[in-house]
C-alpha cells in the first residue's frame, strides 16, 4: 500500500478545506514546497498534490506545482481541474507520475479513447462519493451515473487505479468511512486508493490490512494527529 501524504494548494498557499468547501478552509505556514521538502526528509515516497483553485474553476497554482516537480525527486499524483486532453497531455510532458481525473472521466467517458495504454496507465479515476451520490466540478453537482457503471466501464480500459474520497468526512479527522469504499473495492479490478476523514494510525493500519491500494493523509498530519516520522516508518512495512 502506498502511502501519500497531501499538499492543497489555494492561492499559493497550503490549506485543507472541511468536507470539500472553501468558505470552510484552515491555512497553513507552511508553504506547499516546504511541505513538499519535508516529506522528502521524512522518507516519504509519494505526495498527492491537489490544486483547490483549477478544482474550483477560479485560477490555477501550476506554476507552484511544476516547481515542487523540478526540486522534488517522488512519486507525484496530482488532482484538481484536469478536465480536457490538452491539460492532461501538459501535465504527462512535465513529468508528473500519476493524475487523478474526476469530473472529465465522469462526464464524458470517451476521452478515455484518445490516450494511449501507456498514457492511460497514468491516470487514477476520482470517484468522489457525497451522500453516495458521484460528484463532480470541485464536489458541487452531482450526477446521476452509476458507481457501477463508471467502475465497470473503467475496469476495462487501461487505467493505473481508482481513487475514491467521501467528502462528507474529508477534512472531518472522524476516522475513514470503509463501508463507503468496501462497494467499490468489491466492484473494482484496479487497485483502490482512499481518502477523506483520516483521523490517526489506526485508520493507516486498517486500509493496509483490507488492501488498499493506497491511503491519502492530509489534515492529520497538519493537525498533528499523526506523527510524520511515524507515518514514514510504517511505509516501509506497507
Amino acid at each position: 500500500m502506498k502511502i501519500y501524504p497531501a499538499i492543497d494548494i489555494s492561492e499559493g498557499q497550503s490549506i485543507r478545506l472541511t468536507k470539500g468547501l472553501i468558505d470552510h478552509k484552515s491555512v497553513y505556514s507552511s508553504s506547499p514546497i516546504e511541505m513538499a521538502k519535508e516529506y522528502k526528509r521524512q522518507g516519504f515516497k509519494n505526495i498527492h498534490i491537489v490544486d483547490i483553485d483549477s478544482t474550483l474553476s477560479r485560477g490555477n497554482n501550476y506554476e507552484i506545482i511544476k516547481d515542487i516537480r523540478k526540486k522534488i525527486d517522488l512519486h507525484l499524483q496530482v488532482a484538481g481541474g484536469i478536465r480536457d486532453i490538452e491539460n492532461i497531455n501538459q501535465k504527462i510532458t512535465d513529468g508528473f507520475d500519476r493524475l487523478v481525473i474526476g469530473t472529465l472521466a465522469i462526464k464524458d467517458v470517451s476521452f478515455s479513447d484518445q490516450l494511449s495504454d501507456a498514457e492511460l496507465n497514468k491516470i487514477s479515476i476520482a470517484l468522489d462519493l457525497k451522500d453516495g451520490l458521484l460528484a463532480s466540478h470541485g464536489w458541487k453537482e452531482t450526477n446521476s451515473k452509476s458507481l457501477e457503471e463508471i467502475t465497470n466501464f473503467y475496469n476495462k480500459k487501461n487505467i493505473h487505479s481508482f481513487f475514491v474520497t467521501d467528502i462528507s468526512k474529508d477534512g472531518m479527522l472522524s476516522g475513514l468511512n470503509f463501508d463507503t469504499f468496501k462497494k467499490l473495492k468489491e466492484l473494482s479490478l484496479k487497485p483502490v486508493t482512499i481518502g477523506g476523514g483520516v483521523k490517526n494510525m489506526k485508520d493507516i493500519t486498517n486500509a493496509y490490512k483490507n488492501n488498499y491500494g493506497g491511503v491519502v493523509v492530509g489534515k492529520a498530519i497538519y493537525e498533528n494527529y499523526i506523527d510524520l516520522q511515524e507515518l514514514s516508518e510504517y511505509q516501509k512495512l506497507c
